[in-house]
């Protein structure tokens, strides 16, 4: 159960993190559109799974990042003015 919850506040802070925005297709990611928790360096290369190395991503948009090998970039905090 607390893995569960660890789990799903990490999941909502990524999200809150991107402004529930998927880096790749710049669209916004809903419970209808799903999404997958996609790791920067991916662990096959020695990537971390912490949450500075990840990114929430729709699905349809992490097939692409792993059939195309595309580069994922953590987005920036926009900063108030």
């Amino acid at each position: 159960m607390v893995d569960k919850l660890k789990g799903k506040r990490q999941l909502l802070r990524l999200w809150r993190e991107q402004k529930g925005i998927c880096p790749v297709c710049n669209q916004k990611i809903t419970q209808r559109t799903g999404w997958h928790s996609h790791h920067i360096i991916w662990r096959s290369m020695g990537g971390s799974d912490t949450q500075e190395n990840r990114v929430l991503l729709h699905p349809n948009c992490h097939s692409q990042v792993h059939s195309q090998k595309l580069t994922v970039e953590k987005p920036r905090p926009s900063r108030g003015v």
